[in-house]
C-alpha cells in the first residue's frame, strides 16, 4: 500500500468510516435538517449550513492543489452567505460538499506517493501537509457541528 493508499483511507474513516476521533462526519451531518442547519445556537459562532459551506471550499482548495494547480483563493466562497434556509437549499449544499468530497479523493488517488514532499503550487506546504491538513480541518469542523447540532436541540 502506497503512503496516498493510506491517507485516502484516513480520510475516508474521517469522512464515512470508523474514525479514531468518534463519529465520521457524514454521520455527524446525518439527519440535521435546515432548520437546524440554519441555527445560531451560539452567539457570534457560523451556522452547521455555513461550516458545510466552508469545509466544501476547502475541500476544492486542497483538490486543486493535489492536482498541482494554484487554488486562486476566493475569500467570499470561505464562509459564504447562506440561502434560504429550505431542505432544497441544505441538500444543494450537501451535494456540493459530497462533489467536494469526490473531487479530493479523485485527487489524492492520482497524486504520485513520490511527490508527497514536494511543496504545492501554494508554495507553502506539501503535497503531504496539504491532505493531512485537510483531514485535520474535516476532524475540527465535525465536532464543532456536532456541539452545534446539541445546542440546536436543547434551543
Amino acid at each position: 500500500m502506497t503512503e496516498t493508499q493510506r491517507i485516502l483511507e484516513h480520510y475516508d474513516r474521517t469522512m464515512h468510516g470508523d474514525a479514531w476521533h468518534s463519529h465520521p462526519v457524514w454521520q455527524v451531518l446525518d439527519g440535521i435538517s435546515a432548520e437546524r442547519a440554519a441555527m445560531r445556537p451560539l452567539a457570534n459562532a457560523h451556522s452547521i449550513w455555513e461550516i458545510v459551506g466552508h469545509m466544501a471550499f476547502w475541500e476544492e482548495v486542497a483538490a486543486r492543489r493535489l492536482g498541482g494547480l494554484r487554488a486562486g483563493l476566493e475569500e467570499d466562497r470561505n464562509f459564504s452567505a447562506m440561502p434560504e434556509a429550505t431542505e432544497v437549499n441544505w441538500q444543494k449544499t450537501l451535494d456540493q460538499f459530497r462533489a467536494s468530497n469526490q473531487a479530493f479523493r479523485e485527487a489524492l488517488q492520482k497524486l504520485d506517493p513520490a511527490r508527497l514532499n514536494e511543496l504545492s503550487a501554494a508554495g507553502k506546504r506539501s503535497f503531504y501537509e496539504e491532505a493531512h491538513g485537510l483531514i485535520e480541518h474535516s476532524v475540527y469542523h465535525a465536532g464543532q457541528i456536532a456541539l452545534l447540532a446539541k445546542a440546536a436541540n436543547q434551543s
